[in-house]
């Protein structure tokens, strides 16, 4: 895997202030300077840090064209491969030639909903068309896509599953799960405060989550990220509702192994039986879940006993299960 070195460059550029969006709460407050960049990438480098350099922030096209050079200048040269991630509507055939240009590797589109009254509730500025063109544009240059996506925003009232089923006809090359969290000095935060919006619960984001994870896994799309970075000014209160769990990928991932394991038996004569299943390499955890929640789960359906064994012919989210 890529060890990758973040550059984050918040709110800079962005023409919209979306709802749920505080750049300067859940990234660095101040940008750095091209220059300060490259010293800090060739450190990393040199240390066996940075394989891939990350202009974060979520609107690097965005931009005044000289400036994203320069930051762009100051890596090149370098050992490293070059990440950006930016707007679907600041996407342009003058903005592929530049990253082309400068070698970009990899683009991260904001995509966040393909409803586009979701979108309008949260003031994101573009509509889904816009996701559609950006992506085909990005992956007809040969540049590898990125597509994040959001549940539980204003107005989203389950439509995650169909957003990430529309993602999928666009064949990215991975994707970001992020489930809403309220943070402080945001619209959200002040609907919220209101009572305007009810957040996901953790419970319910990591349900939202797997429901997502289950789409894309099912047309062979990775996904890369589910739920925000934990950092300190989060966890110290800047996120006030919604869900935000430093484990919550590993909660949706262990929802998702309970709904495959469910489909197996379903129908089956569980009382005082054993259930063993097969999971592949690596996976036992996410399969018992946490706190051994889905082996609970299970055995309150009225199993006597749950096996959970890895089996290196199975891949992914591959359950196989037997009662005996």
């Amino acid at each position: 895997m890529a060890r990758i070195f973040p550059v984050f460059i918040p709110h800079e550029g962005c023409p919209h202030d979306c709802v749920f969006c505080n750049q300067r709460r859940i990234a660095a407050p101040v940008s750095p300077q091209p220059g300060e960049v490259r010293e800090r990438v060739c450190a990393a480098h040199a240390a066996g840090l940075a394989d891939e350099v990350a202009f974060y922030g979520g609107s690097f096209t965005a931009i005044a064209p000289d400036r994203q050079e320069a930051f762009l200048e100051a890596v090149q040269g370098l050992d490293v491969s070059i990440r950006i991630s930016t707007r679907p509507d600041c996407m342009d055939e003058t903005v592929i030639a530049r990253l082309l240009r400068y070698h970009v590797k990899t683009v991260e589109l904001g995509a966040q909903s393909m409803d586009d009254d979701v979108l309008r509730r949260a003031n994101r500025g573009h509509s889904a068309e816009d996701v559609r063109q950006a992506s085909h544009l990005v992956k007809s240059a040969g540049i590898s896509l990125i597509l994040q996506a959001m549940a539980g925003l204003p107005g989203d009232k389950g439509t995650w599953r169909s957003t990430a089923e529309a993602l999928s006809e666009l064949k990215p090359d991975g994707a970001r799960i992020y489930p809403v969290v309220v943070v402080r000095d945001t619209a959200l935060f002040t609907m919220w405060e209101k009572g305007e919006y009810c957040p996901l619960t953790v419970s319910e984001g990591a349900e939202a989550a797997a429901d997502m994870l289950e789409v894309f896994t099912a047309h062979g799309i990775p996904v890369i990220r589910i739920g925000l970075n934990p950092t300190e000014e989060l966890s110290g209160g800047a996120a006030v509702a919604g869900a935000y769990h430093p484990a919550l990928g590993e909660m949706a991932r262990s929802r998702l192994f309970l709904r495959k394991i469910l489909r197996e038996i379903h129908g089956a004569s569980l009382a005082g039986k054993n259930l063993t299943v097969r999971v592949p390499p690596g996976r036992t955890s996410q399969a018992v879940g946490i706190s051994r929640e889905n082996v609970r789960r299970l055995e309150a359906e009225g199993l006597a006993r749950v096996c959970v064994i890895e089996d290196a012919r199975l891949n992914g989210y591959d359950v196989q299960a037997w009662l005996e």
